[in-house]
Order: C-alpha cells, then sequence, then structure tokens
C-alpha cells in the first residue's frame, strides 16, 4: 500500500469511527435513559429545546464527554499507527545508511513498508551495491598497479643488465674481433627491442585504461587485412619453425566487410601469431592454422597452434592483467603480460569478445576473436 493510499483511508477512519462508535454509544444511552426515566418530558419552543429535568442535563454532559474522549482515542491510535508503520522503517533507513557512511558496504537491509519508502530503499541498496563495486574496482585497479610495478622492475632488470654487461665487454677488448663484435651489438639491438615492446604495450596498456585511446572504426575487407598481416609476418613464422597453415573458408578469398580499427586489431593479431612462435615446443615443428568463421551475427576468428599450451584452469586467467602461465611453461619467453590483457581490451572496444581454448588432440591453444553483426559477403549490404 502506499502512503498516499495510507492516509487517505486513515482520514477516512477517522471521520466514520468516531461517528458510527457515538451512534452506537447514543442509542445505548438514549435506551438506559429512556428505562430509568419514562416520565420524563421535553419542552420545544421555536428551534430550541428546554430540559426540564435536570438529569436529561447530566447526561447530555456525559455524551459531549464521551465524543470528545472516542474522537481523541480514534486520532491517538491512527496516528500510532501511521506513526509505526513510516517512522520505523525511516529509522532502519538511518541505521542503514550510518553503516553506508561508515563503509560497511556488506550490510544488507530489507523493507517490508509502503511502496514509497520500498521505493526508497530500492535506491539505496543498489547506491550500496554501485559503492562496493566501485570500492573492489579501485581496490583491485591499485592491486593491479602494485604488481605493475613490481613487474616492471622485474621485467626491466633483465634486459638492461644484459645490455650493459654487452656494452662493458665492448669497452673492456673482451669482443676482439669484428664477429664479436657484431654478435654483441646485435644482441644489445634485440634487447633494446624487447624494452621498447615491453614500453610501447606499458604506453597502451595506460591509454587503454584510463580511455584516453581514441579509435578510428572504418570499414574494410576483413579477410583480405588478415591474409595480408599473415603474408607480413611469414618469415617471423619461417624462422620461427612455425608453418603457417590458412584455412579453407580464409584461403577462399570470400570479401568480408567488417568495420574496426586497423592498427588496433593488427596488434591485436600480431600478439596472438607472436604468441604462437613464442611458446612453440622446443626443437618440435610448429604450425599455426588461420582460418574464419561465418556466424548469424557475426564472424569469428580461428587461431590454433601446436605449442606448450596452458591448462584448462589457466583458459579463463590468461587475459587478466600482468598474469603469467606456469613459469616451467613460459621457459625463456619475454614479455610482461600485457599482451593479451591489451588484446581483450581492443577486442572488447569492438564490441566482440576474445577467448582462448586448450587443444587436447594436438596440444597448443587455440585463440577465437569474435566480431558481431559487421558481415558484408559477396555484394550483399548490412546497415552499421
Amino acid at each position: 500500500m502506499s502512503i498516499k493510499t495510507k492516509f487517505f483511508i486513515s482520514s477516512i477512519i477517522m471521520l466514520v469511527l468516531p461517528v458510527f462508535i457515538m451512534l452506537l454509544i447514543t442509542a445505548f444511552i438514549f435506551v438506559i435513559f429512556a428505562s430509568y426515566m419514562p416520565g420524563i418530558s421535553i419542552e420545544i419552543s421555536g428551534m430550541s429545546e428546554t430540559y426540564t429535568n435536570p438529569v436529561m442535563q447530566k447526561y447530555a454532559i456525559l455524551w459531549i464527554i464521551i465524543l470528545i474522549g472516542v474522537v481523541a482515542i480514534c486520532c491517538v491510535g491512527i496516528t500510532t499507527y501511521l506513526s509505526r508503520t513510516i517512522l520505523s522503517p525511516l529509522r532502519q533507513m538511518i541505521d542503514a545508511m550510518e553503516h553506508i557512511a561508515k563503509g560497511d558496504l556488506d550490510y544488507e537491509f530489507t523493507c517490508s513498508a509502503d511502496k514509497e519508502i520500498r521505493e526508497v530503499y530500492d535506491s539505496l541498496d543498489r547506491l550500496r551495491i554501485s559503492l562496493k563495486n566501485s570500492v573492489s574496482s579501485e581496490l583491485r585497479r591499485e592491486k593491479e598497479y602494485r604488481r605493475l610495478i613490481a613487474n616492471i622492475s622485474h621485467d626491466l632488470r633483465t634486459p638492461i643488465t644484459s645490455i650493459k654487461g654487452y656494452v662493458e665487454g665492448i669497452k673492456d677488448g673482451v669482443a676482439n674481433t669484428p664477429e664479436k663484435t657484431e654478435k654483441y651489438l646485435d644482441t644489445i639491438l634485440l634487447k633494446a627491442n624487447v624494452l621498447e615492446k615491453m614500453v610501447d604495450n606499458l604506453s597502451v596498456y595506460s591509454r587503454l585504461d584510463f580511455e584516453n585511446e581514441s579509435y578510428n572504426m572504418q570499414i574494410h575487407d576483413l579477410n583480405r587485412f588478415v591474409t595480408e598481416l599473415l603474408g607480413e609476418y611469414s618469415i617471423d613464422l619461417r624462422n620461427g619453425n612455425v608453418e603457417l597453415e590458412i584455412g579453407e573458408a580464409l584461403d577462399k578469398g570470400d570479401t568480408v566487410y567488417a568495420k574496426f580499427d586497423r592498427e588496433k586489431l593488427r596488434r591485436v593479431i600480431v600478439n596472438v601469431v607472436g604468441n604462437a612462435i613464442k611458446y612453440k615446443k622446443p626443437g618440435a615443428q610448429g604450425s599455426l592454422k588461420v582460418d574464419i568463421t561465418h556466424e548469424d551475427n557475426g564472424v569469428i576468428l580461428s587461431f590454433a597452434d601446436n605449442g606448450i599450451g596452458i591448462s584448462k584452469e589457466e583458459e579463463s586467467k590468461v587475459f587478466e592483467t600482468f598474469y603469467r602461465s606456469d613459469p616451467a611453461r613460459n621457459l625463456d619467453a619475454q614479455g610482461n603480460g600485457l599482451g593479451l590483457s591489451i588484446a581483450d581490451r581492443i577486442v572488447r572496444e569492438h564490441g566482440g569478445k576474445i577467448w582462448m581454448r586448450s587443444n587436447e588432440k594436438d596440444g597448443g591453444v587455440t585463440v577465437y576473436i569474435f566480431l558481431p553483426n559487421r558481415i558484408l559477403k559477396r555484394g550483399r549490404t548490412c546497415e552499421y
């Protein structure tokens, strides 16, 4: 029941109930009066009544006193009822707000009061949940940044130490032949490239985290974009002893238009291809099969390798910021655990989804990238 309805009903009761009670009392007094005073007479002169018996005046005074008492009792009773049903939930609400003000966001409260008060309760509880989620998110972000600092200090120390060692070797004359000097310089360049990639990932992650990264969303041929990108990295795959296999659907070359940011999606695919090279089984021939699947509501790119793989438990964790799998699986791979996290953020900004599954048959993993409702195939148009 709403408060408005409750006040309306209470007002009617405050008017009707005293009248009804006084009618009963008046009838009762009249019966008693008629029974004990059968000979009483009332003279009427004009519009006024003249009571010839003083007993009747006493009964009239008694009637007025009872009337005032009945009205007062009804008013106090109804007011007490309204106060209890309205003020009690408000006091509970104040208590809940004090818990929230003290930071106790796990304090849950319910209400069975009137409609308007329940709405206020629901709004307050939604505020509590929103604050709780916000605080949890802030604590999680603070934890991530603490881990970021720890990871940066650890990840940068190794290549910097290596660069310093090779530079000192050149200065001290350890590299005493042109071949050895060239080898030292190549190693320094390799480590510098590792540092550059780490810093680049940190920069991109920072921009994505603070939502300062802009997206140049345009319509492109997704099929052509992927095949050209794989062509650019064919040498890297060959040097990494990884055989590239183009799936039948992707190899057909059907035009598949999609709306995406070329540079952002390029970063995602390059990271996936790079991981296929990085986590290849040592001493074994690697493979990477890339294909495209058309769905009613979008398109799925798949990247299946036969590398060292991950456990089932890690499938849902690899896209977490700074997550690294079992160190025994990482071997000598370089990285700061940001690549897949950045890929996940970019794909979600495209309205899509990226996930990873273990390949039980051949080992390795398959990475899936879903882009929604952005297909234009063989000349057919669609809305964007």
